[in-house]
């Protein structure tokens, strides 16, 4: 590091600016650097704003989400909510809710600007990459080829393609931007900048918390590439520490009763999927064996083997492994891929590609110091063989792209990608036009794994629909083992209350309001079942059952005036006399009426 400068002389800076080349003429725009890297996947990714929804959650972020997206106001709710149902979630993600609500004033429910600001975010994430590249300082040439092969590569089709994967695509966008404010920094000491890597870390952590990586692999950049002492990074693992708590804090607020995955849970997951990472690095080197909704059992390990051989020998012919940039490559793989290894199996059995939008980053950047990028070759010849390679990836995602195009397609590719997958089969079915049909698919599924999350519902319904409530509360019932989500809890109750078990039909329908209290209809129907409840017990003359369930029925309709009259009457009736004034006493206050007989029992 420089010495400090003498008396009353600013310090120089950590990391010191790239040289200023002088007397240099302009380059041609068509010679620009972002030309091409805009260029070349506008005309790849161009098809997919023609694209329909493929029914894998982005249906239910853009559509079923509709009236909540219509509101801005509800910028400020996500923050205390979480992403599939308010309470209760594992995923906290208000970041990509925001963008959900301000698309949605741009394009309604309209996939094709959905589509269109999914690769709007490609194109900014491949330019940062190129200037995040040139910063860590990967030469020019080199990193303008590397962010065209992140720019076309297959495995990162679905990121671009499918809605839902804006996620990973705006927490690139985040990473890559305080990453270079955090280099500016240390060159610069600007003060803006250590606000701005600051609040760049915090709307990473709010889009996907896969973000708590950033820390590390922020260090080790300084570290071991710029030379920036520890001691001179105190402030900034500050600014760090109170992003997590800030962070931390609005994800527990958001949900004070979630308990987060079981260590045990994640152990488990964690030690069975080791072989995904294989997986996962044969689909960068050799990406030909893409699957729509990819599951571990039906992913060979044979491409991983190979490009693990093929990424040792470049290391080590070019005596490369013991680079910083390598080591932190490596690093950077692994753990953005860490967090998909722990997730438990229940919970997601997929081993999707979008995932890998920034964990590929790192084996880029330790190509970038193989024998492939050497020194001793040629701008023109480094460029023309890397062409070929482009080409054939651009080719192979341009082919790929089309699985994307609707719901019935991308289910049939699925399913023909992971013939073994419940998960995919389940999805077809539900997709399916053709009821026979889908109840074939939807049966199919059951037998390939009955424990997926959700067959059991689908099943529920089907039985349902063909008049078996007794089948349908079964499965229902199978299916709370495996998942807790409002409409699951609906379901149950409607069928136990057609059954005539009221009771059970009321906790049920109670418990999904709890998830979901914006469900204004299911709460209508909850203090109408709480109502029969109480008019049933007061015919069998059990007034403290009847008393009970008139306050449910205030409770989740407190302006129902029958329900206020009747609470009343039985408190009077009861010689409650105490409880019955303070019903009269809430009357009043909200405005209801009181009939004379309840005045009169009143004196």
């Amino acid at each position: 590091m420089p010495k400090a400068t003498k008396k009353g002389h600013p310090p120089r800076p950590h990391i010191a600016p790239a040289a200023v080349r002088k007397n240099e003429p302009p380059v041609p725009f068509w010679q620009s650097p972002f030309l091409w890297l805009i260029l070349v996947p506008v005309i790849l990714y161009a098809k997919i704003v023609f694209f329909d929804f493929t029914s894998l959650d982005d249906q239910f972020f853009v559509i079923d989400h509709a009236d909540f997206n219509q509101h801005l106001g509800n910028i400020f709710k996500v923050f205390n909510q979480g992403l599939f149902v308010p309470k209760n979630d594992v995923y906290y993600r208000p970041v990509f809710m925001i963008d959900m609500i301000l698309e949605n004033h741009l394009f309604g429910i309209r996939p094709w600007g959905y589509h269109l600001m999914s690769l709007v975010y490609h194109l900014v994430s491949v330019c940062l990459l190129f200037i995040f590249l040139k910063k860590i300082r990967i030469p020019e040439t080199t990193a303008f080829i590397l962010a065209l092969f992140f720019a076309v590569h297959p495995v990162l089709t679905q990121t671009v393609a499918w809605i839902p994967g804006r996620n990973d695509l705006i927490l690139m966008i985040f990473f890559l931007l305080t990453l270079i404010f955090i280099i500016d920094y240390f060159r610069t000491s600007s003060v803006w900048l250590f606000v701005a890597q600051f609040v760049g870390f915090l709307l990473s952590l709010l889009t996907k918390e896969t973000a708590v990586i950033i820390p590390v692999i922020s260090f080790l950049v300084l570290r071991y590439i710029f030379s920036v002492k520890t001691s001179k990074m105190l402030p900034m693992i500050g600014s760090w520490a109170l992003a997590l708590l800030i962070w931390y804090g609005l994800r527990a607020s958001s949900d004070p009763s979630y308990q987060g995955v079981l260590l045990k849970e994640m152990t488990q997951s964690g030690i069975a999927r080791i072989p995904a990472l294989l997986q996962y690095l044969g689909k960068i080197f050799f990406p030909f064996n893409l699957a729509a909704v990819p599951r571990f059992e039906d992913i060979t390990l044979l491409w991983g083997t190979l490009a693990v051989i093929l990424l040792a020998t470049l290391l080590v012919i070019g005596r490369s492994y013991k680079k910083p940039l390598v080591i932190i490559g490596a690093l950077w793989y692994f753990l953005f891929l860490l967090p998909v290894l722990t997730v438990p199996k229940l919970l997601n059995d997929q081993v999707y590609e979008h995932r890998l939008y920034l964990p590929v980053i790192g084996i880029l950047i330790m190509l970038s110091q193989t024998l492939l990028f050497s020194d001793k070759w040629k701008k023109k010849t480094l460029l023309i063989a890397a062409s070929g390679i482009l080409l054939i990836f651009t080719v192979i995602s341009f082919v790929r792209l089309d699985c994307y195009h609707d719901r019935q397609i991308f289910w049939a590719r699925a399913v023909a990608d992971s013939p073994t997958s419940a998960f995919a089969r389940l999805n077809q079915g539900i997709q399916s036009r053709d009821s026979a049909l889908r109840e074939k698919y939807i049966r199919r599924a059951y037998a390939l794994n009955p424990k997926e999350m959700l067959v059991n519902y689908w099943m529920g319904i089907t039985t349902e629909r063909k008049g078996r409530t007794d089948s349908a509360v079964y499965y229902y019932k199978k299916e709370l083992a495996f998942s807790s989500f409002p409409d699951l809890y609906f379901n149950l109750s409607r069928t136990l209350f057609n059954l005539n078990q009221l009771d059970s039909a009321a906790f049920y329908l109670s418990k999904g309001v709890s998830l979901d209290p914006t469900k204004t209809a299911a709460v209508s129907v909850l203090a109408s079942v709480y109502f029969k409840l109480a008019e049933s017990a007061y015919g069998r003359q059990k007034f403290d059952s009847s008393a009970y369930y008139l306050r449910q029925v205030t409770t989740f309709d407190p302006h129902n005036q029958q329900a206020n009259h009747n609470l009343a009457m039985v408190y009077f009736q009861t010689g409650n006399k105490t409880e019955g004034l303070k019903v009269l006493e809430n009357m009043r206050l909200i405005g209801l009426p009181i009939s004379q007989d309840l005045v009169n029992l009143s004196k």
